[in-house]
This record gives structure tokens, C-alpha cells and sequence, in this order.
């Protein structure tokens, strides 16, 4: 997939959702509630001017679903992709800061609850709402989820309510990432395993 070729709000500034599901696992009930017409309303009223989609093996499945008038109908130009190699440019489009294409404004990365994709995430001036997909309970997306939102630096979003968890990311500050260590704790900057470990309860 080529770079996206973002454009201007009505305010001078890009705006951008980036949704990710992840490369292999399918999520079809996130990808219908991220184009549904509450939702595509919801980022219109809060002067979002992008959609980025990353849909996994379901590609066709959300050209399929993507309602055709989104730009005159939403003022928003939605792009779709399977997969990339890496993630940071589409973490960094929904992020506020400036490049070629414009000035950025603060967007939001809507993510399925894997530890790797939060914590890769939460390296950016963006919100992130973490949605734990029901068919991989087995990988704990749930308890990192709800762990991660009770420390402050995310939004636990449900299916179902993902229009209302992005609300929210307008009316709180979130915790920046990387946490201090806790004291006495054996906590490394950088390190995944470290940080998830530090942040989920100890069993005793």
C-alpha cells in the first residue's frame, strides 16, 4: 500500500483514526462497528478527516461493508489495508505532530488487546482504545485491557460501545508511557515483558 494521501479538516488539520485488528486473527465485529453510521458520525462531529483500516485476512470482507459515500457523506476519506511489516507510519499518522502531508492533530489508534500492538502503540502522542477480540480469550487480551485502562494509560473499549470509548478519549488525560518503576521493582525502559509484567497483578 502506497502512503496515504491525508488531508485537511476544515480547521487546517489532519485527523486520524487508525484501527488495527492485527496480521492473522480476524476481527469482523470491530471492523463492522469502525463503519457503522453512529461511529463514522461520531468521528465527523469530532473533525475527524481520516479512517485508516488495518483489516487482516478480511480486507475484501471490509471493502464490502464500507458504505461508498463516506467522503461526501462523512467528510472522511477512508483507507483499507491487510498488512504492513511495520506499523509506527500508521501510529505515527494518528499522532499529532507535522511532515510533508500537513499538520497533525491528536487522533486515535483503536487496537485489538494484544500486549505487543498496546505497548507499540502507546509510544505515540495519540489516545488508544484496546479492544479484546472474544475469540482469542486464551491470550488474555481482556485482563491486559482492563489492566492497562485501571493504570490510566488506555481506554478498555467493548464490542458494542467502540463509538462511546472514543468519546471518552476526549474528556480524560491518559497516563504518558513509559511508567516509572514501582520501588524496588525489577522494571527495565523499553523492555515488553518487563512492562507487562510490572503493570498486570502478581498472583501470590
Amino acid at each position: 500500500m502506497s502512503e496515504p494521501n491525508l488531508e485537511d479538516s476544515r480547521d487546517g488539520l489532519i485527523r486520524t483514526a487508525f484501527v488495527t485488528i492485527g496480521a492473522t486473527a480476524g476481527f469482523r465485529r470491530l471492523l463492522q462497528e469502525v463503519v457503522s453510521e453512529k461511529f463514522l458520525l461520531m468521528l465527523k462531529s469530532l473533525n475527524f478527516t481520516n479512517l485508516v483500516v488495518q483489516c487482516g485476512p478480511d480486507l475484501e470482507y471490509f471493502d464490502s461493508i464500507t458504505p461508498s459515500n463516506t467522503q461526501k457523506s462523512y467528510e472522511l476519506k477512508v483507507i483499507a489495508f491487510s498488512y504492513a511489516p511495520d506499523l509506527k507510519r500508521y501510529f505515527m499518522q494518528a499522532s499529532r505532530g507535522e511532515d510533508d502531508n500537513g499538520k497533525r492533530d491528536c487522533g486515535v489508534i483503536i487496537s485489538h488487546a494484544g500486549s505487543g500492538s498496546i505497548i507499540e502503540a502507546l509510544e505515540f502522542d495519540s489516545k488508544l482504545v484496546a479492544v479484546p477480540n472474544p475469540q482469542l480469550m486464551d491470550n488474555h487480551q481482556l485482563e491486559i485491557a482492563e489492566e492497562m485502562e485501571s493504570q490510566g494509560f488506555l481506554i478498555h473499549g467493548t464490542l458494542g460501545s467502540v463509538t462511546e470509548a472514543v468519546e471518552k478519549t476526549e474528556t480524560i488525560a491518559l497516563r504518558k508511557w513509559p511508567p516509572g518503576p514501582s520501588p524496588g521493582s525489577a522494571y527495565q525502559k523499553g523492555g515488553l515483558w518487563e512492562a507487562i509484567n510490572e503493570l498486570m497483578p502478581q498472583s501470590s
